[in-house]
C-alpha cells in the first residue's frame, strides 16, 4: 500500500480552472478567510444544505441504517447550456471539485476556501513525473443547496470532468446521484451519511458505524463487555443508539441499561440519576447504615445519671452513636467510616458507559455522572470522534475516558506545510480534500486509459492518505483505520495504535469476532436473551407446526 501524500513537492503550479463558476468564484477564494474549526461545527443543524449540517468529521450527521440502494437512473445533461471546455490532450485528467463557494453563511464559504486550499495542496503534492498525466481542477459552486449541486455535477461533467471531488453536504450528494448514474466518473463525496451513498459515489467522511465499532471492540477486548449508555433524543440519538446496541452484539457485549437525554443540560439530570439508579442505591446506603446504627447501640453500654439515676438515651446521631462506641467494635466501626464516605451502596451493573455527543452536550452530561455515584475509576467513559477535542482535557470527569479518532501521526506535518503555504491554520475536514485529490493524482498516473475504473479504487489494500489508511467498499462506502485515544489532564494519548495495513485491520477484526463467538458461549447474559429468543421463535414454529397439522390436505 503506496501512501498517495508523501510525495516530492511540484516545482511549478498545476493548471486549474472554473468554467462555470468563472470569476466570481476566484474573487471569492481570495477573500475567504480562515476560521477556526469551532466556528464551522457550530453551523451543524438539520434539513437540507442551506438549513442542514454540515457532514462533521466523526459523525454527529444522520445516520442511516444499512439497506438496498435504491436504483437511481441517469440523467440527462444538455451540455449545449454550459461553457464549452478549452481543448485537452490525450493525457490530461479533469478533477471536478464542488464546492458551496456562494453559500449564504459566512463559516460555510470560509469552509469551503480551506477544502480548495487542501486540494489545491494535493495537486502541489503530486508526484513531478515526465510521462505523468496533466492535472486539471474545474472548480464548481454548489451554492450551499442541493440544487446547485446538481447544478455543479452537471457543469463538471459538460467540462470534461473524469471524477468528482465533493460536495459537501448530505443532501447535495443525494442531489448529484442521478448525474454520476450509469457515467464512468466516480465521486469521492465529504458526507458521512451512508444513505446517499452509491455504486460509484463514494462517502469520504469518517462513518459513525466504524467509529462505534472501533470503541466498542476495543473496549471489549480489554474486558469490559456490559455497557451502560446516555444517547440524545431525536433522530440522531436513535440512529446512533441503534448502531451502538448493533455493535455491542455483534463484538459479543451486553448493554445493561440505555437512557435518552435531552438537549438542555437541567433536563439531563433524570436520565443520569436513573442510568446511576442513584435512589435504589441510596436507599440501600441508608438501610445499611441504619444495620449498622442498630448493630452499635446494641453494643453501647448501659449509662446512666449520676444525679437521678434514670437511664441516658442513646444519641440519634450516627456519629455520634460511633464515638461511644469506640474500639470496642473496631471491624463495625470500619464498616462505618467505610460507608460514611459514599452516598450510595451497590455496585454498577455496567462496565463503561457510551456518551457519543460532544461539545457542550457532553460537559453539560459528564460531571453529572460522578455526581450520581458512576465513579469514573470503576466505570469508563466512552465516546466517538466528537471527543477528539484537546479543550476535554479540562474536564476531570472525561480523564481516562476513551474515543476512537483518526490517527494524527500525519495530520500535524500536513498542518505546517498547508499554514506555511496559505498563513493559516487548516481545518480538520482540510485533510479529506487533500486525499481525495491526491488519490484521483495517484491513480491518473496509472498507465491507462481508465485510471479510474471500480476494480482500481476498490483495491482491498486500500490506500494511506493523511488521516491514515482507508479503502473504497462496493457500494459507495469506505472503511478506515482508526485508533483508539485516551483523554488525560494534558492532551489526549494513544492506547491502541490504527491498523498499520488493511492486512492488519482484518487479522484485528477476526480476531474480535472469535473474541465475540467466545463471549456469547460464557455470558450468562447472553445466553438468557439467547435462550429466551431461541423459545419465542421455537414456540412460534410449534404453533405453525399444530396449525399445519389440524389443516386437512386437500385432493390434488
Amino acid at each position: 500500500m503506496t501512501p498517495i501524500w508523501k510525495t516530492p513537492l511540484l516545482k511549478k503550479r498545476v493548471p486549474i480552472y472554473a468554467p462555470h463558476a468563472g470569476m466570481r468564484a476566484r474573487a471569492l477564494m481570495r477573500r475567504i478567510m480562515p476560521v477556526l474549526c469551532a466556528a464551522w461545527l457550530s453551523a451543524c443543524g438539520a434539513g437540507s444544505d442551506t438549513q442542514s449540517g454540515l457532514s462533521q468529521p466523526y459523525g454527529s450527521a444522520a445516520i442511516a441504517p444499512a439497506a438496498p440502494a435504491p436504483i437511481v437512473k441517469m440523467m440527462r445533461i444538455d451540455k449545449d447550456a454550459y461553457p464549452s471546455p478549452p481543448p485537452r490532450s490525450d493525457k490530461t485528467r479533469i478533477i471536478g471539485l464542488l464546492l458551496p463557494l456562494s453559500d449564504e453563511r459566512d463559516t460555510i464559504r470560509a469552509l469551503a476556501g480551506h477544502l480548495y486550499n487542501g486540494a489545491q495542496l494535493a495537486l502541489f503534492d503530486a508526484p513531478l513525473d515526465i510521462s505523468a498525466t496533466n492535472l486539471v481542477i474545474s472548480l464548481h459552486d454548489t451554492k450551499g443547496t442541493p440544487a446547485g449541486a446538481q447544478d455543479a455535477a452537471k457543469a463538471a461533467i459538460a467540462a470534461g470532468a473524469d471524477v468528482i471531488v465533493g460536495p459537501l453536504f448530505s443532501s447535495s450528494v443525494a442531489a448529484i446521484q442521478p448525474v454520476l448514474a450509469g457515467r464512468d466518473v466516480p465521486g469521492f463525496a465529504f458526507s458521512n451519511d451512508a444513505s446517499t451513498a452509491m455504486d460509484g459515489l463514494w462517502l469520504l467522511g469518517f462513518l459513525p458505524e466504524q467509529n462505534i465499532d472501533r470503541i466498542v471492540s476495543e473496549a471489549i477486548a480489554q474486558g469490559l463487555t456490559r455497557f451502560g449508555a446516555l444517547v440524545p433524543e431525536g433522530v440522531f440519538g436513535e440512529r446512533i443508539g441503534a448502531s451502538f446496541a448493533a455493535s455491542v452484539d455483534r463484538f459479543g457485549g451486553t448493554i445493561v441499561q440505555s437512557e435518552t437525554y435531552p438537549p438542555d443540560a437541567k433536563g439531563m439530570f433524570d436520565p443520569v440519576r436513573g442510568l446511576a439508579r442513584f435512589d435504589e442505591r441510596k436507599a440501600a446506603h441508608e438501610a445499611e447504615m441504619a444495620r449498622l446504627v442498630q448493630e452499635a447501640l446494641a453494643l453501647l453500654p448501659r449509662r446512666t445519671d449520676p444525679e437521678t439515676g434514670l437511664d441516658i438515651a442513646p444519641p440519634d446521631e450516627a456519629e455520634a452513636v460511633f464515638k461511644l462506641l469506640g474500639d470496642d467494635a473496631p471491624e463495625l466501626l470500619s464498616a462505618y467510616e467505610a460507608l460514611s464516605l459514599v452516598e450510595t451502596l451497590g455496585d454498577i451493573p455496567y462496565d463503561a458507559v457510551f456518551m457519543p455527543e460532544g461539545g457542550l452536550a457532553l460537559r453539560n452530561l459528564a460531571p453529572l455522572l460522578p455526581y450520581f455515584d458512576i465513579d469514573p475509576r470503576r466505570v469508563k467513559f466512552i465516546g466517538t470522534g466528537l471527543w477528539d477535542d484537546p479543550t476535554l482535557s479540562q474536564e476531570p470527569p472525561l480523564h481516562g475516558g476513551w474515543y476512537a479518532a483518526a490517527p494524527n501521526h500525519n495530520w500535524s506535518g500536513f498542518a505546517a506545510r498547508y499554514e506555511k503555504t496559505y498563513e493559516a491554520a487548516p481545518p480538520r475536514l482540510a485533510s479529506m480534500a487533500y486525499d481525495a485529490v491526491s488519490l484521483a493524482a495517484r491513480l491518473a498516473a496509472f498507465a491507462t486509459d481508465a485510471p479510474f475504473r471500480k476494480a482500481l479504487l476498490t483495491d482491498p489494500n486500500g490506500f494511506t492518505g493523511i488521516d491514515g489508511i482507508f479503502r473504497l467498499k462496493p457500494g459507495g462506502l469506505n472503511e478506515r483505520g482508526l485508533t483508539v485515544q485516551e483523554v488525560t489532564r494534558s492532551q489526549s494519548r494513544e492506547i491502541s495504535r490504527p491498523p498499520a495495513s488493511f492486512v492488519d485491520h482484518d487479522r484485528r477484526l477476526q480476531a474480535a469476532m472469535t473474541l465475540a463467538t467466545a463471549l456469547r458461549q460464557s455470558n450468562p447474559d447472553r445466553a438468557l436473551q439467547e435462550a429466551i429468543s431461541l423459545n419465542g421463535v421455537l414456540g412460534e414454529t410449534s404453533e405453525a407446526g399444530a396449525a399445519e397439522a389440524a389443516t386437512p390436505i386437500s385432493d390434488q
